[in-house]
């Protein structure tokens, strides 16, 4: 064959080669090409009726809930996925009910719930909100919380929510639950709220390297938390949580557990109530794969809701009560109210502007206490409250409407005192920043704010008034007592002051008219010592008071100032 024949039998070959290649292999390459160029009209025209589904955000669910399940859920069948048909059930439930349930989150996208309830399906735990598994661990609503709560409980499956958490304080986990118990107002729930305790690789609870107590201690205010609101909480954990990393005879002898164990028998020994044994299962009138759990009922028990607020409806609201509050120093917020007749105590809650609404912070068991003081608050700093009186009747407990809303900001200076033999004061707050001053030890300095690991304070050097900075650890911050004297017969004066928190003891001192100066009569060597009898005095004479703590730092009595000077005559 010639060379041009050659050349026309290779065309013909290719030819024939392309015409076999299946029209949709073409099909999807241009669909793939064209989504890329679709018009931002165009787009905009599709279907937006539901929340869209992100996963760039530090969602925690984004693993797990999205198949990427770490080994600790599996079984020993080396990671075989149980299905809903095969499952050996442990002989402790021979004679409970065992019924069918799913739990879904934003993953699971739009659901059909009435084809869900009718595949068998009787209850369902709705994810309606995660914290961040990133540093600050922002909490977050799932955008499909609120229509599949709706949905399920229209079309008769019982419902429970739960919470994706990432906590590493006892005080997280309180958020934790306020934030839950606000996502479920106005929601017909009748299954427990959960505490959805588990690892994100490389996430916050995963590197924060807490101890089984502080776990343990977390999952315990959470629960202790939505108890008290009137619902019924539930810890779900793998198997591998439950054994290696929490106390779980602890928690499952004061509230139920949901064992997280994919495999067909599980053989997880401590006690628990629900059991999710595959992430992998299908239930008509949801698109993929979904959580599949089943609920070891005891007889009668799948008959009722679970507590729920709805029970509290008999007992009476009390009445709202009036409060009031101001500022106690630069870091607590003293709150006062009025005391509301018939009531059990009253829930103290505080504004946090990242999630947009009033926390908790407090229950008091009393009905008598009607004041709270909150610590630990930040310098200048405007903080918003609210209380609320609740009152409880066999086991049930009704809220009074929010008090009045208060705003309190707290002291913009403090003072201190010099703990430090010679301290130098700073231009900026660093050790390579310039020298302003020295300072002795037990000089007083007023504190204006804080920059990390030092105090910015002010100061007059040189006959100026300067701005300067010292270390933390070279002030101690150590509050003057408040005090009042009392004549108890011709010759003794008792003197009171308050309790000073991490005082050492006090030093008294007492006028002397003679030599025209305070002179000091009394060092009291314990700082829970609040009173001192000063005897042996003349009788119808005036005495003079005045009182100062002390705090022993590194071998050293660290003053406070004087509190004001009190006087009281002898009988």
């Amino acid at each position: 064959m010639n060379r041009k024949y050659r050349i026309t039998a290779i065309l013909l070959i290719i030819c024939l080669c392309i015409s076999l290649v299946p029209e949709n292999v073409y099909a999807q390459e241009a669909e793939e090409v064209a989504l890329e160029n679709v018009p931002e009209q165009e787009q905009d025209d599709k279907d937006v009726s539901e929340p869209e589904i992100s996963v760039g955000d530090d969602d925690p669910g984004k693993g797990r809930l999205q198949g990427e399940v770490p080994e600790e859920f599996y079984g020993q069948d080396g990671g075989i996925r149980a299905r809903a048909t095969g499952l050996q059930h442990n002989s402790r439930f021979a004679g409970y009910n065992i019924i069918d349930g799913i739990d879904v989150s934003k993953y699971n996208g739009t659901i059909d719930w009435t084809a869900v309830k009718n595949s068998g399906i009787d209850f369902a735990f709705v994810r309606t909100s995660y914290r961040g598994y990133g540093k600050t661990g922002n909490l977050a609503a799932d955008p499909y919380g609120a229509v599949n709560m709706k949905n399920a409980a229209a079309a008769g499956v019982k419902v429970g929510a739960y919470i994706f958490s990432q906590a590493i304080t006892v005080e997280e986990a309180q958020q934790e639950a306020d934030y839950l118990l606000n996502s479920v107002k106005g929601y017909h729930i009748t299954m427990p709220l959960v505490f959805d305790y588990e690892y994100f690789a490389g996430g916050r609870l995963d590197t924060a390297k807490l101890t089984n107590r502080k776990r343990t201690d977390i999952c315990l205010a959470f629960c202790k938390r939505i108890k008290a609101a009137g619902y019924t909480p539930l810890v779900y954990a793998n198997k591998s949580m439950l054994t290696n990393d929490l106390y779980a005879s602890e928690i499952s002898s004061q509230y139920p557990i949901w064992l997280a164990h994919y495999t067909s028998a599980t053989n997880y020994a401590g006690d628990y109530s629900f059991w999710q044994y595959t992430e992998k299962g299908t239930v008509s009138g949801i698109s993929g794969n979904v959580d599949k759990n089943v609920w070891y009922a005891k007889p009668g028990e799948d008959s009722v809701s679970f507590g729920t607020p709805g029970a509290a409806a008999a007992v009476t609201a009390p009445e709202a009560t009036e409060l009031s509050g101001k500022a106690a120093s630069y870091d607590k917020v003293k709150l006062t109210w009025k005391k509301i007749a018939g009531a059990t105590g009253y829930a103290v809650y505080r504004y946090n502007a990242s999630v947009g609404s009033y926390e908790r912070i407090k229950t008091i068991g009393s009905a008598d206490t009607v004041s709270y003081t909150d610590t630990g608050r930040a310098m200048g700093t405007t903080y918003k409250y609210r209380v609320k009186v609740y009152k409880k009747e066999d086991g049930n407990a009704a809220y009074s409407k929010s008090s009045n809303t208060v705003s309190v900001k707290t002291d913009s200076t403090m003072t201190g005192k010099i703990n430090a033999a010679s301290v130098v004061v700073r231009k900026g707050a660093s050790t390579s920043k310039g020298k302003l001053t020295t300072l002795k030890i037990n000089t007083g300095v007023t504190i204006t704010g804080i920059s990390g690991s030092w105090y910015k304070i002010s100061i007059k050097t040189g006959g100026k008034k300067k701005t300067g900075y010292i270390k933390k650890s070279y002030v101690t911050i150590i509050r003057k007592p408040t005090l009042s004297v009392k004549s108890m017969s011709p010759d003794k004066i008792k003197l009171k002051w308050d309790k000073i928190s991490g005082a050492s003891g006090y030093e008294i001192q007492r006028y002397d008219s003679l030599k025209g100066k305070y002179v000091k009569i009394k060092i009291i060597k314990k700082g829970s010592t609040v009173s001192y009898t000063n005897s042996g005095l003349k009788s119808g004479s005036t005495y003079k008071y005045k009182i100062r703590s002390y705090k022993t730092v590194k071998g050293k009595k660290i003053y406070s100032y004087y509190s004001s000077a009190k006087s009281a005559r002898t009988n």
